[in-house]
């Protein structure tokens, strides 16, 4: 056969096959070329055309449905048409799509996310929605422009029920992008309006989403500086603070709180609390303020400072995490202080911020063992019978702790003490129990003999008689009782005080009256024990008989 004969039938048979490749088929009938006659090379052979009934695609075989393929290991299968599932296409409220064509140009010209998201904030203020499906979001910075559709309904019908009282569980994107708006005094009627909203919005959901209340702690003393208002911080550690801070305006049991919770040492669970509750309370009080006075005149140093930290000062980002749009930001170019509170002092100028603490740092372990020393001296003035080891203070410091105590209780004895008041009727049992010590009153070198104790003039029948004479009796007027009196005269003149131990009185309880009635005076006891045998303090015998003297 031709060589170009058999080329010409070879292509000619590749072309039908890759028009038409049905299976199985008979291939058409071929015409036969003429005998003799030569294909010249590069002549166009005919193309041959498929049948009317098959279809035909360019650049690729025609298959019907019923067209039989063998797959990988040769399996067969048929092609089919793949119906892929319809989109459910739900109806977007105009409003929202009316927000999304806001550009967020300000009025300068500038264009910000704040200013994007005020503006859209405002478009949207009285939208109201009820979108019956929940759409989860966890977006970190919720805005309205990076909020799929379904996303802007479920938080706007979220925001329709919060506003009608309805504190239904949400998302905690949608709970801060309605912070946002708050932030921004959208939906609100003041500054002052927008922090309360703030405070309920965390009391609202700040338990079961603590990013929003840690964010909502951390802007409000930002809001409130920022606008001017007036700021009462509910943290724990700064009502403790500012407690210490200001202690002669709170109560012993406010002060021992106070210095309870910024301690180690817990002493509100203290035994000794829990038997002594006000005396603890009301000492440690006294002991506080005994320390400032200690410190500042004898160390020349804060005491504040030392428990609780120095002032710092640092640059603050206001409104960290927020979106917020600075409306104030051309007021604000000059210089201004803002003081939020007796511990935080916020500064602006030109736009930057820095804040300022006082008592910036608490130190714990500091004020645990001051209220441990306390403690353990407290319990030795008391003799509690449970003793404790006293915390490890600066040199001095206990000693000074110790001495208020002392001086608490001293005070505590002398209020409590009974108020006697001599009468004119007394006068004569106290001339009775003395009358054999009243002569000798008159030391050798004093010169008025009579300025001591006037002689008593003689008795008469009539009681008027005896008043009078009774008033002129020139003795100190000393809410003493008469056997203590009688003491005081006796030792004194050095005189025998047994008639007065004959009658059943105790020598001590006679010299603690005198003692705490005459502590105001001298500051100090003025009788003391050798023994059994009670004496005058030597330092103030002549003072005691300048007394019976003036």
């Amino acid at each position: 056969m031709d060589l170009s004969r058999l080329l010409a039938e070879l292509l000619v048979n590749a072309a039908v096959t890759y028009l038409d490749e049905q299976v199985p088929s008979a291939p058409p009938p071929r015409r036969p070329a003429p005998q003799g006659r030569r294909i010249p090379q590069g002549t166009p052979q005919p193309r041959r055309v498929a049948s009317p009934s098959a279809p035909l695609r360019r650049g690729k075989p025609v298959r019907s449905q019923s067209a039989v393929r063998r797959g990988r290991g040769g399996v067969p299968y048929v092609d089919k048409w793949i119906q892929l599932p319809r989109h459910e296409f739900e109806e977007v409220p105009k409003e929202i799509r009316q927000m999304r064509t806001i550009s967020g140009y300000s009025v300068t010209g500038k264009r910000s996310m704040e200013s994007l998201f005020v503006q859209q904030g405002r478009f949207m203020v009285d939208f109201c929605d009820e979108y019956e499906k929940y759409v989860p979001c966890s977006r970190t910075t919720p805005m309205y422009y990076n909020l799929k559709d379904d996303e802007l309904r479920c938080y706007f019908t979220w925001r329709t029920k919060y506003k009608l009282g309805e504190h239904t569980e949400t998302e905690t994107a949608y709970l801060m992008l309605y912070a946002s708006e708050i932030l921004n005094q959208i939906g609100v009627t003041s500054p002052q309006d927008a922090l309360e909203r703030l405070k309920w919005l965390s009391a609202d959901y700040g338990d079961k989403h603590p990013q929003l209340k840690k964010a909502v702690s951390r802007w409000l003393p930002d809001y409130a500086a920022y606008f001017g208002l007036p700021y009462d911080s509910r943290a724990p550690k700064d009502i403790a603070l500012s407690v210490m801070l200001r202690h002669s305006r709170h109560s012993d049991l406010a002060v021992l709180s106070a210095l309870n919770w910024l301690s180690k040492y817990k002493l509100l669970e203290s035994k000794l609390y829990l038997a002594y509750k006000e005396d603890t309370a009301a000492a440690l009080h006294r002991v506080y303020a005994a320390m400032l006075r200690h410190y500042a005149e004898k160390k020349h140093f804060s005491y504040p400072v030392f428990l609780f930290g120095d002032v710092k000062r640092a640059e603050h980002v206001m409104f960290e995490g927020a979106v917020f749009y600075d409306v104030r930001g051309e007021e604000l170019k000059e210089e201004a202080d803002i003081r939020l509170s007796p511990m935080t002092v916020y500064h602006c100028c030109r736009g930057k911020w820095a804040v300022e603490r006082y008592c910036s740092d608490p130190d714990s372990a500091k004020i645990g063992a001051f209220l441990r020393t306390f403690d353990s001296l407290m319990r030795d003035q008391l003799g509690f019978k449970y003793s404790l080891k006293a915390g490890d203070l600066p040199t001095g410091d206990a000693e000074v702790i110790r001495q208020a105590i002392g001086a608490y209780f001293a005070e505590k004895a002398r209020a409590n003490a009974p108020k006697i008041e001599l009468d004119a009727a007394k006068l004569a049992e106290i001339r009775e129990a003395a009358a054999h010590t009243t002569d000798m009153l008159t030391l050798p070198e004093d010169e008025d003999v009579n300025a001591l104790l006037n002689e008593a003039p003689e008795e008469t029948e009539s009681p008027e008689n005896n008043t009078s004479a009774d008033a002129d009796t020139e003795l100190p007027e000393l809410p003493l009782s008469t056997p203590a009196m009688a003491l005081l005269v006796c030792l004194l003149t050095g005189e025998s005080y047994q008639p007065l131990t004959e009658k059943g009185h105790m020598l001590s309880v006679l010299a603690d009256e005198i003692n705490e009635t005459l502590y105001d005076r001298f500051g100090d006891n003025v009788i003391e024990f050798e023994g059994d045998t009670p004496v005058i303090v030597p330092d103030y015998e002549e003072d005691l008989k300048g007394l019976f003297q003036s």
